[in-house]
């Protein structure tokens, strides 16, 4: 208390004389020397004695006698009925309490011993870490392995939330006796990891087996692998490229391998028929075998009956190309036949008579095949002017709802007088772009339209001519997401790269590829972009579709270089020459090799189609792919070509790739033409790009080990929902029993104390029995899983069986020892007899609202007479067939009609044949009838099928020149060690008053 109240509670006892005198004096002295505190002093002692007065009462004095009396009396007991009934209430009312607490703590036990929060944390503590127990294998590669050249193999190391994890992956190439082929040691960062196997081993490869190791967890996946052979590929050379009647044509075969080169031995057959009369004939003066890769043989141009193109055939099963066909034109006079020749298939022309002709050529084609709505499109083109004094012309690209756009990029080839370019925009679905050659004041003289599709994707390669050992570098252009991408590299026959992926939520998007395709394999190959759809073990759901394709061009790092010494530039007719042909490899160390000689006089009138010669120019470009009209004339030499890349580049993209087709043959060899039909990798390979993964047979255990976590969170749960339960029975039951003694004892007249304590304890007996409010919230699936659903098989049961029993090790052993019993020998014999069900691709172009003729210019011809495959040449589409001609096997031929004059053929329309087995464009069968035929035989100048080198890669050649003034090539080629090597050289001998001072040229 504060100094007043201590002051005032003092003053009291002074009013009723409780102080002592001591402090009665000092606390009078202090009265009487304050004034203020006097004045309290006085109210509080009349108020004091005021409240005295007041509370006066009369009363009479204590009866102490009748005290003492009732004092002396002896105590009477209770009696005992009333002390039983209070002892019994008060007993009931003590357990009641207790029951009514025992009720209460039933309510709450659930709530704190396992909260909804803690069962969560429980949860995902138990389960941090679990899915990388779990690593799930996904195997993609080609269903076909080539057998000569490196194949890889993309392995993708995932964990069970299909996160991409860091693993130690160790492979083996089995052999069908389960004998280790390969092992390989690597390590897969962020997932994704490759296995190779070399060129030595594949052919003796059958399985795959994968483990990745990531501590103590193991995952295991096999894959059934298969490797066949290429077939080797013929390529069908003449001594001269035009023959009269009676003259002898010199030929040979060299087979190569397709992959690396090599030379190859094969059993073959040759074959000739002529244009009136398609009855083939054996060619006995022929070889029947290769020796060093080389089969050659003689024929005699028939000289009594009316001169005619010649077909040289080469049969063999055992062959790629095992029907190829070459043709040889027969003429009256070769001076003049490429002039004739080249007006009747259209890529001459009469320059006394313009009339009627195209003034340009237009070659136009998106790259990929098709205009891809959505994305940047890339689309080539390529004009040539035909007429000379044709006026300055413009190429644009418009559609109906955009403007003419000019090219993003245009060049010009001089040599071949091409313009050649791309335009890049984005189309939009369903609407038609055409790209025109405009005239300033004329109009469009050319025009190609094509319609842009709604596709998932297209493609963009960077570097389209390339070295062999530089990786393909594709941009792939995203429309639609959420697909499955495929790019693969390769032939009609195998595959060299790929690449599997899946592009993602994001689009329209470009995503970069690369693609190491091995150096072994060169020339000109084809890239094409699939849409795929695999579930989680590995199979298609839906037919995979070509989005796009191109051909590119691998520039061969292993090559012969061929040298030629002694070769003037000009020379005196019958002049002795002694040339000098050396050969050296890559490394400009001398190399052997197997050469073909070849020479001949050119005609007077130059060839208006002309190609790259030789053995390089046929096996790596000719033999493969169907060139556009405006790229008719070409060096003839690959080697010049591939130094220009941007024009050899959009002279790929605007080609064809050749597929085989079923060719106009006799009935005698109908047969082995349909065989390679039906053996054509186009129908009947496989997929080239499968894919297997164990990611189901993981997700399931997976799934496993979180419902064995589950049932143990669920278990804890009924454990504490059953002490709940049992809680409220019995805390309820004592409560009731209780409560109906009290109303026994108390009876009705304290029924409102014990009537609602007897509801309470029923209703918690019947809540303790059912207790369906208490059940705690069911556990939910992690975020990481894919379902909620565990396996039902009995492999999947025993497992979880097996995982429930041993979960108290779960966290300790992971799922090392887990994965060794679960993947077992039958599980892996599934896997493997699921991977031989392959779905096909399609190979055929993707199909496009494109005219009939993509690469044809109006009023063109474009038929590709010359050295286009090795024999794979194409028949004009106004030559009449062998079938219309009285068809094969000895039919009598119907007379052709006679040709028109040279001023009067106006070039018409043709498509260009897809097929490597029809007869090569021809010269109408009227120039035959035209010609006088000669008995005489001409020798070839120079003609040496199969001439060895020796060991320092050097041969000499002496040569006689020929009496009859002239321009001479000489075509020199080399094969061995799975190399190719081609030169050409020309030299010009002139009548010595004429003639100039020999100059060797190198």
């Amino acid at each position: 208390m504060d100094d007043r109240e201590l002051l005032q509670q003092q003053m009291l006892e002074l009013i009723y004389g409780l102080l002592s005198d001591e402090e009665s004096a000092e606390l009078v002295a202090r009265i009487s020397s304050d004034g203020e505190l006097a004045r309290d002093y006085a109210e509080l002692k009349e108020r004091t004695e005021l409240l005295a007065e007041v509370t006066k009462v009369s009363t009479q004095p204590p009866n102490y006698s009748e005290w003492k009396r009732k004092a002396g009396e002896p105590d009477q007991p209770m009696p005992k009925s009333v002390a039983g009934t209070n002892w019994a209430t008060r007993t009931l009312q003590v357990i009641s309490a207790l029951a009514a607490c025992l009720l209460v703590a039933a309510l709450a036990y659930p709530k704190l011993t396992f909260t909804e929060q803690q069962q969560t944390v429980a949860f995902q503590q138990q389960t941090k870490g679990l899915a990388d127990d779990y690593l799930s294998l996904s195997i993609t590669g080609p269903s076909l392995m080539a057998t000569e050249v490196r194949n890889e193999f993309f392995v993708s190391v995932e964990n069970a939330d299909n996160e991409p994890v860091d693993a130690k992956v160790e492979y083996w190439f089995k052999s069908p006796a389960n004998e280790t082929v390969y092992y390989g040691l690597t390590e897969a960062k962020d997932g994704q990891v490759v296995c190779q196997i070399p060129a030595d081993e594949v052919s003796s490869a059958a399985k795959l087996e994968v483990i990745a190791h990531r501590g103590e967890v193991k995952s295991t996946l096999g894959l059934d692998v298969k490797a066949a052979p290429p077939k080797p590929v013929a390529v069908l050379q003449t001594d001269r490229e035009f023959a009269q009647p009676g003259e002898t044509v010199n030929f040979r075969a060299v087979v190569l391998d397709p992959q690396n080169q090599q030379d190859r031995s094969a059993n073959v057959d040759f074959l000739w028929s002529m244009q009136n009369n398609g009855t083939l004939n054996k060619i006995a003066s022929a070889e029947r075998s290769t020796l060093k890769g080389v089969a050659q043989g003689r024929m005699t141009i028939p000289a009594d009956q009316p001169a005619d193109n010649v077909e040289l055939t080469i049969e063999s099963a055992e062959l790629q190309n095992n029907f190829q066909q070459r043709e040889l034109s027969v003429v009256a006079d070769r001076q003049n036949a490429p002039a004739f020749a080249g007006q009747t298939q259209g890529y001459g022309y009469a320059r006394t008579n313009t009339a009627g002709q195209a003034r340009a050529r237009l070659a136009a084609k998106p790259e990929g095949g098709t205009l891809v709505a959505g994305v940047e499109n890339r689309l080539y083109f390529s004009n040539q002017v035909v007429l000379e004094d044709m006026p300055p012309a413009r190429t644009q690209v418009s559609s109906a709802n955009t403007p003419a756009q000019v090219p993003a990029l245009q060049q010009q080839q001089e040599k071949a007088k091409v313009e050649f370019g791309e335009f890049r925009f984005v189309p939009t679905q369903a609407e038609q772009y055409t790209v025109e050659v405009v005239e300033e004041q004329q109009g469009p003289v050319a025009k190609q339209s094509f319609v842009a599709k709604k596709l998932p994707a297209t493609l963009q390669v960077n570097n389209g001519v390339a070295f062999a050992n530089e990786p393909l570098e594709v941009d792939v252009r995203v429309a639609i997401p959420n697909t499955t991408m495929a790019l693969v590299a390769g032939d009609d026959y195998s595959t060299i790269g790929h690449n599997v992926w899946d592009v993602g939520v994001n689009a329209p998007i470009t995503q970069p590829v690369k693609l190491n395709l091995p150096a072994e394999a060169t020339g000109a190959q084809r890239v094409q972009l699939y849409s795929l759809n695999f579930d989680d073990a590995g199979e298609t759901q839906q037919k995979p579709e070509l989005l796009a394709e191109r051909i590119i061009y691998r520039i061969p790092v292993h090559r012969y270089a061929v040298d030629v010494q002694g070769l003037p530039t000009t020379a005196s007719p019958g002049d002795q020459l002694d040339l000098h042909v050396s050969v050296k490899n890559e490394y400009n160390n001398p190399a052997q090799a197997t050469l073909g000689v070849q020479m001949e006089r050119m005609p007077e009138v130059a060839n208006p189609v002309s190609q790259p010669l030789g053995l390089e120019g046929d096996f790596l470009l000719n033999q493969r792919i169907v060139l556009p009209p405006t790229a008719a004339e070409l060096p003839d030499d690959v080697r010049q070509l591939e130094q220009d890349r941007d024009f050899f580049d959009q002279v790929l993209v605007l080609s064809d790739w050749r597929r085989d087709a079923v060719p106009s043959v006799p009935e005698a060899s109908l047969e082995l033409a349909q065989q390679n039909l039906s053996t054509s990798p186009s129908e009947s390979s496989p997929t080239p790009v499968v894919r297997r993964s164990n990611r189901q047979s993981i997700q399931s255990k997976y799934q496993q080990a979180l419902a064995v976590i589950k049932q143990q969170l669920q278990s804890r749960m009924d454990e504490v929902r059953e002490t709940s339960s049992w809680m409220l029975i019995g805390g309820g039951g004592i409560l009731a029993i209780c409560l109906l003694g009290l109303a026994v004892v108390q009876g009705r007249r304290r029924i409102g104390v014990w009537a609602p304590g007897l509801l309470v304890a029923l209703g918690s007996i019947l809540w303790g029995m059912f207790s369906a409010n208490l059940l705690l919230t069911n556990m939910q699936s992690s975020p990481g899983s894919l379902t909620d659903q565990v396996a039902v098989s009995e492999e999947a049961k025993s497992a979880q069986e097996e995982t429930l029993e041993s979960f108290s090790k779960l966290q300790d052993d992971s799922d090392s020892a887990a994965d060794a019993e679960m993947q077992t020998d039958a599980e892996m014999q599934m896997q493997r007899s699921e991977s031989n069900s392959q779905v096909k691709l399609r190979t055929g172009p993707a199909v496009t609202n494109q005219p009939a003729v993509p690469m044809m210019a109006p009023g063109v011809e474009s038929t590709n007479r010359s050295r286009a495959a090795g024999g794979a040449g194409m028949r004009s589409a106004n030559a009449p067939s062998p079938r219309e001609l009285g068809g094969y096997g000895g039919a009598a031929p119907q007379p052709a009609a006679e040709t028109a004059p040279m001023d009067a053929i106006v070039p018409e329309v043709a498509s260009p044949s897809p097929t490597p087995f029809a007869p090569r464009s021809m010269a109408s069968s009227g120039m035959g009838k035209q010609a006088n035929a000669k008995e005489q035989t001409q020798e070839p100048i120079l003609w040496l099928p199969r001439l060895s080198t020796n060991t320092s890669g050097e041969v000499s050649l002496p040569v006689t020149l020929p009496q009859q003034p002239g321009r001479y090539r000489l075509v020199i080629d080399a094969h061995g060690s799975g190399r190719l090597g081609t030169v050409v050289r020309y030299v010009e001998v002139v009548s010595p008053p004429d003639a100039e001072p020999a100059s060797p040229a190198n």
